[in-house]
C-alpha cells in the first residue's frame, strides 16, 4: 500500500514539472543516495518544488532502504550579502529496515548559501524530522540530516563533500534502532 502511493505520488509530480531539474548522487563508505528534484508550477505561483529520493545503506549488517517525495517551498531568504535559497516542506518517507518497516510524513526544510564574490563555493543542507506522532508502522521516529561544502566545476555541476546523519528508531524493539552518521562525497548535475 505504502509502495503504491509513494509511486502515485511520484507520478504525480514528474508529470506537473516544469524543467530545470537537478540529479544529486553521494556515496559513503556504507551507503549511496540518489534524489531528483525539480520546479512545480501551480498557478500563478512558482515557488514550489518536488524532491524524489533513495537512501541505501548497509552498515553493520543493518539493510536500510528509504524513498522518499518531498513537496517544498522555497525562496529567497532575504540575506543582504549573501544568496541564499531556502526551502519548507513535507517529506514522506518509506522505510524498510531490519526489525520493522512503516513510514514518516517529516517536516523540515533546506538550503543553499552563496556569496556574492565565492558563488562557485556554497554551503548547502537538509534537515526533516518525524516524531512518533508522524511515523506509522514499526517506525517510531525518523531524521534525515545533512550538510555540505560544494564546489561549482561548471555552472551545471558541483561536486562537495560533507556529513549526514539517517536516524531510524524502530518501535518494541530494543536494539533495532540504526543511526548512519556518515562523511559522504557527491555529485550534484542540474539540467
Amino acid at each position: 500500500m505504502l509502495k503504491k502511493a509513494l509511486s502515485a505520488a511520484a507520478l504525480l509530480l514528474l508529470s506537473t514539472t516544469a524543467g530545470a531539474e537537478t540529479l544529486d548522487l553521494n556515496v559513503s563508505s556504507d551507503a549511496v543516495r540518489a534524489a531528483l528534484s525539480g520546479p512545480l508550477s501551480f498557478g500563478q505561483r512558482d515557488n514550489a518544488r518536488y524532491d524524489l529520493g533513495y537512501l541505501y545503506s548497509d552498515k553493520r549488517d543493518a539493510r536500510l532502504n528509504i524513498g522518499h517525495a518531498a513537496l517544498m517551498v522555497s525562496g529567497d531568504a532575504g540575506a543582504r550579502n549573501a544568496d541564499v535559497q531556502v526551502g519548507l516542506g513535507l517529506r514522506a518517507a518509506g522505510i524498510d529496515q531490519r526489525g520493522g518497516s512503516g513510514g514518516a510524513v517529516a517536516v523540515g526544510g533546506d538550503f543553499d548559501l552563496r556569496l556574492p564574490d565565492f558563488n562557485r563555493i556554497g554551503l548547502v543542507g537538509y534537515a526533516f524530522y518525524a516524531p512518533s506522532v508522524l511515523s506509522f508502522g514499526d517506525i517510531e521516529r525518523y531524521i534525515d540530516a545533512a550538510i555540505t561544502l560544494d564546489y561549482e566545476i561548471i555552472r551545471d555541476a558541483s561536486v562537495y563533500a560533507g556529513v549526514r546523519q539517517v536516524r531510524v528508531e524502530v518501535e518494541d524493539i530494543p536494539g533495532s534502532d540504526l543511526r548512519d552518521n556518515s562523511a559522504i562525497v557527491g555529485l550534484r548535475l542540474n539540467f
